[in-house]
């Protein structure tokens, strides 16, 4: 972990700043001709991740975008908008940018990607994004107040522990939900075969 640990008796923390490094989405014109690259908005993060399926494309030049050009395991949190969103970026087989209302945290050897989206879905982290919105009514959050959160320090080992339960908790969930859907549909089905 990094030499610097925030003073806390209570638990060990770390500057969000010495634990990833961040920048901001790529600013692309809405009119901008369809191409082979991929955009993220916030409209394609949701609780349950990145739809990556419907993702808007552009054309432009991918060595203009290398900066842009998002990796396995960058956290994607909502800096403007109406809705605190946080979503882990998965490797796709093509080149996938973010929005420029999306600041993006690429974790460092020290932390993982997934243990930070789980701290800011926690109430804890729900309040320090809160508390670096400066926005009123839409959210705008401070990069200088985003770096400044307290990340709660544990060990590599326990963030993996932790990542591969969230991990498998989500794939039952989501089986259990498309389950629940086909069920759904056979019900509706069969009460319109009795009314026919």
């Amino acid at each position: 972990m990094p030499q610097n640990p925030t003073s806390n008796p209570e638990k060990k923390t770390y500057l969000l700043s010495e634990l990833v490094d961040c920048f901001k989405g790529k600013a692309v014109p809405s009119k901008a001709e369809a191409g082979d690259i991929r955009i993220i908005n916030l409209s394609d993060m949701s609780p349950l991740g990145i739809d990556y399926h419907n993702l808007k494309t552009f054309q432009d030049e991918q060595r203009s975008l290398l900066k842009y050009l998002l990796q396995e395991g960058d956290v994607l949190i909502a800096s403007k908008g109406t809705v605190k969103k946080v979503a882990i970026f998965e490797e796709q087989d093509y080149p996938v940018v973010a929005s420029a209302n999306i600041t993006i945290l690429r974790p460092t050897q020290h932390i993982r990607g997934y243990y930070l989206k789980l701290f800011f879905d926690s109430e804890e982290g729900q309040q320090a994004l809160e508390n670096a919105n400066k926005g009123k009514a839409v959210m705008n959050i401070s990069t200088k107040e985003l770096l400044n959160i307290a990340i709660p320090s544990i060990p590599l080992f326990r963030q993996d522990y932790l990542i591969q339960r969230y991990k498998q908790g989500l794939n039952d969930y989501e089986r259990k939900i498309a389950r629940a859907e086909q069920e759904w549909e056979r019900i509706q089905n069969d009460i319109r075969q009795q009314l026919s």
